[in-house]
């Protein structure tokens, strides 16, 4: 709730599923333009004007009750059931999933019936890209996979490769070109590494390890970090 005080772009919840793999009855999060602001108790990260409200994303995995045959479904009734509070989603193999091939399948399946949806907007896929696979030889073969399936932006793993995450990002910005966006997830715990990380080729920064700490240094990181904008990359 205090995500645009401290000067984020977006929050993302995860998956909300029942004991039984059902989705749970979930509303977005309310805040009005004083909260945004840092007037509900917490100091703003900067002491810049009030900014816009985060947007809201989901980030769906299975539910561990259900087998794989049965991911699709339930994870198309989750997005029915919450999708008018959100902005995206972020559609997550975890750690069980079979194969990328199997789950592009699924991205789309599920990109072709979104359209459906009674939205103003259309809802915004975002395919994570776990570590294994951003790694792997076939990387490009894979996220070109994935966007011809639909999705409109893929999240980059760096989690347990965080030292290559800049040179997998480049590469796969030049592969891929401008029309998607890529994100980059794991290790961002300073303004270097994000910088870096735009540099690459990144659009958005999914911020974990910099929220972690006391509140000061916290506060003074993330301003530092929202401040940051995609950049140039480098030509080296």
């Amino acid at each position: 709730q205090h995500g645009a005080a401290l000067g984020l772009g977006a929050v993302e919840t995860g998956s909300h599923w029942t004991p039984g793999g059902q989705p749970a009855p979930m509303s977005r999060p309310r805040m009005s333009r004083r909260t945004a602001a840092g007037q509900s108790g917490m100091r703003p990260a900067c002491t810049a004007a009030a900014r816009p409200l985060p947007l809201h994303g989901l980030s769906l995995v299975k539910p561990p009750a259900l087998d794989w045959p049965r991911a699709g479904e339930a994870i198309r009734h989750a997005i029915a059931a919450w999708h008018r509070g959100a902005d995206y989603v972020v559609l997550n193999p975890g750690r069980g999933c079979p194969s990328a091939e199997l789950f592009a399948d699924l991205v789309a399946a599920l990109a072709a019936w979104r359209e459906r949806l009674p939205r103003p907007t259309p809802l915004v896929l975002v395919v994570k890209l776990p570590a294994s696979w951003v790694e792997a030889d076939r990387r490009i073969e894979l996220a070109r996979r994935f966007v011809g399936a639909g999705a409109d932006g893929l999240l980059l793993s760096a989690e347990g490769a965080i030292a290559t995450a800049s040179v997998r990002i480049s590469q796969l910005a030049d592969a891929l070109g401008p029309s998607t966006s890529l994100m980059s997830v794991g290790g961002i715990d300073s303004v270097p590494v994000a910088r870096a990380r735009l540099r690459a080729g990144a659009s958005l920064l999914h911020v974990h390890r910099a929220a972690l700490g006391s509140e000061r240094r916290v506060r003074s990181l993330l301003c530092e970090l929202a401040a940051l904008r995609p950049m140039p990359r480098s030509m080296g």
